[in-house]
């Protein structure tokens, strides 16, 4: 079975709110800054959108179940 990008983005999300918990969103924003000082845009822009998926995942999480 072969993984895609989006899947692997997924899993991030899901690690970071698994590791890191209520600092989960410090984390992410961490790892963007961290990147963007050194000037690596391809993992400034995977942390970003790490922090998008997150966004949907907690967002998920915190709606009613029908």
């Amino acid at each position: 079975m072969t993984v895609t990008r989006e899947q692997e983005i997924w899993a991030m999300a899901l690690w970071v709110d698994r590791e890191h918990g209520e600092d989960a969103e410090r984390f992410i924003a961490e790892r963007v800054l961290h990147f963007e000082s050194q000037g690596d845009n391809g993992g400034q822009e995977l942390w970003m959108n790490v922090a998008r998926r997150y966004v949907e995942l907690r967002d998920a999480i915190m709606t009613d179940p029908n």
